[in-house]
């Protein structure tokens, strides 16, 4: 088999392919028999051998990846080809249009899975925001749209804020729902205070991957839970894993208490300072890193909960 030196140049892709069309092809179903450790490869120079033998890891790795999904039309240039090119294996159409479909099928698979995981979210733990829908926001929830045009600005956070039964989770919900129907994002949801429990010894392993990694986190209830120092740290690291990567991965936060010791804009002076607020229970360099590049919006209104007469 002829070897082409890293710094040689290169032949021509047509002359190639044309000479693999005109030949008599083995079969893929086995690997060929020189690729695991030929005795040409002893004699090359040190840093030489290195990158050949990286390159032919590289090919036949490439060729076991495909066996299975190729069609009969592979073109490909083959060891013991004469002017043979390790670049060359997995270019020809047949081997790039397997690819193209295997990745589409992938990324079909991912996003249907992302849509049953939110579905069973929503019917095992939010089952009273099933039908949440953005369209049927009222103008207190959703103030100027800032919360239905929320995910097609630059803004990382999300903070709906208010007394207690305003409307709040629901709000939360209807844009979750737009967000995994309609553009196939990755929603993941979690009661602040039932996702540290379930990072306890013994919880759901894989709950605070899921909530650093998936595209939009309704974090929710945030200062209901008790906060202890272990679950200031753990809000840290997510919150911050968030917020720094690159990807701008969004989250919406609900909670009933005030960024600070001021509390709301009506808060009367008398009343204040207000205690428990954000700043008290977490600290600075949390609620910092979540007012950070955030939209907040005060959902007001009549309490949705009210007993009934009788």
């Amino acid at each position: 088999m002829t070897v082409t030196a890293p710094n040689a140049g290169d032949r021509e892709d047509q002359q190639l392919l044309a000479q693999a069309r005109n030949r008599n092809r083995d079969s893929l179903d086995t690997p060929p028999a020189d690729l695991g450790n030929p005795a040409w490869l002893q004699s090359l120079p040190t840093d030489v051998r290195k990158r050949a033998t990286a390159g032919l890891a590289r090919a036949h790795d490439n060729v076991i990846h495909l066996r299975g999904q190729l069609s009969t039309g592979c073109t490909c240039p083959r060891p013991g080809d004469k002017d043979y090119l390790l670049r060359n294996i997995g270019t020809c159409p047949a081997c790039v249009q397997a690819r193209e479909e295997h990745r589409a099928g992938t990324l079909a698979l991912q996003r249907q899975f992302r849509k049953d995981a939110w579905q069973r979210c929503l019917q095992e733990d939010y089952a009273d925001y099933v039908a949440a829908d953005l369209s049927e926001l009222h103008p207190n929830q959703d103030p100027d749209g800032k919360v239905s045009n929320w995910l097609d600005t630059g803004s990382r956070t999300l903070i709906l804020v208010g007394e207690n039964s305003r409307g709040k989770t629901h709000t939360a919900f209807a844009l979750g729902n737009h967000a995994a129907h309609e553009r196939d994002l990755w929603v993941v949801a979690w009661n602040v205070a039932d996702f540290h429990d379930a990072l306890r010894p013994g919880g759901n392993p894989r709950a605070y991957e899921y909530a650093e990694r998936c595209d939009l986190l309704i974090y929710d209830d945030m200062g209901a839970e008790k906060v202890s120092e272990a679950v200031r740290k753990q809000t840290y690291q997510l919150i911050d894993a968030r917020v720094r990567n690159p990807q701008r991965r969004k989250t919406v936060i609900t909670t009933n208490l005030p960024y600070d010791e001021r509390g709301f804009a009506d808060t009367p002076a008398e009343q204040r300072p207000v205690q428990p607020n954000l700043i008290d229970l977490y600290g600075g360099r949390i609620v910092h890193r979540i007012m950070h590049d955030a939209t907040v919006v005060r959902v007001i209104g009549e309490s949705h909960r009210m007993p009934t007469p009788w």
